[in-house]
């Protein structure tokens, strides 16, 4: 089995070199928004975007499966959502264009009316996504505050837009919120895509799976019923130097299948 890689392991590099270095690995990718975000986000976004799309010609876009959308700009109750909604069709004709698969979004923030606003968004981005052949992934949220950390908030959502939408299961997401086995029952074949990292239950480090308090037995026979129609990524944070975050990847790609690949008993 070969999993995706979110370019966040390559943090100190621009996302085309990112995209470049781990896309010559036959490393599978996710384009991920910290990349962008760590040189400066929205003001420098259509200029790093300019530079992969440039870079990415078709034996890199073949390696390339998802597009992790921004996350910050996103609060309704301050930015009005037409606003929203323009950056982010730039960002799907972006995923578009380095022939992505996936899209996968935050839920909106919004503390005056949370679901309508989100549905809102949602099915016209549903709709666009359709339009460019890209699946919208909506993933469970980090802050328990907000719409999309409960598993039933994006089951109702998902539900509620119908077509070209699923769920990003985020396995560190839902051990920080305690509702691992819920997410994954509440949401099963919805989901679409599902993030990989671990945490020790109090902070989103991003960390080697197995190094954290994850259950990993749960997640794993979870995915040997779903692996054929399930995008996986690694989202590992690494912000050392690009030879070690790679030799990371690589190592820890292999520890994860060697554990996937053992009888089905071994983690019963």
């Amino acid at each position: 089995m070969r999993v995706a890689f979110s370019t966040m392991v390559l943090l100190s590099l621009e996302p085309a070199e990112a995209i470049r270095v781990l896309a010559g690995e036959g490393i599978p990718v996710e384009v991920a928004y910290d990349n962008f975000r760590s040189l400066g986000g929205m003001a420098v976004e259509d200029e790093l975007m300019r530079r992969a799309c440039e870079l990415a010609d078709e034996g890199v876009r073949e390696m390339i499966r998802s597009v992790h959308m921004p996350y910050d700009g996103i609060e309704v109750d301050a930015i009005p959502l037409d606003i929203v909604i323009k950056r982010m069709l730039k960002w799907l004709d972006f995923a578009h264009r380095l022939e992505a698969s996936i899209a996968v979004f935050h839920t909106l923030e919004s503390s005056l009316r949370e679901f309508e606003a989100n549905l809102e968004f949602f099915r016209r981005m549903a709709r666009e996504a359709a339009d460019r052949g890209i699946k919208v992934a909506v993933e469970n949220r980090l802050e328990r505050r907000l719409f999309g950390s409960d598993p039933r908030d994006l089951k109702l959502l998902i539900e509620s837009v119908g077509d070209n939408i699923g769920a990003c299961a985020d396995i560190g997401h839902a051990n920080i919120n305690h509702n691992l086995s819920q997410l994954l029952k509440t949401l099963d074949n919805s989901i679409i895509e599902v993030h990989l990292h671990d945490n020790n239950g109090e902070k989103d480090d991003h960390k080697l799976p197995f190094t954290g308090s994850i259950d990993w037995k749960l997640v794993l026979n979870w995915l040997k019923t779903r692996k054929k129609d399930v995008n996986i990524v690694f989202e590992i944070l690494c912000a050392e130097q690009a030879p070690k975050c790679l030799m990371i990847a690589k190592e820890s790609s292999s520890a994860f299948n060697n554990m996937f690949s053992k009888d089905n008993s071994s983690f019963l």
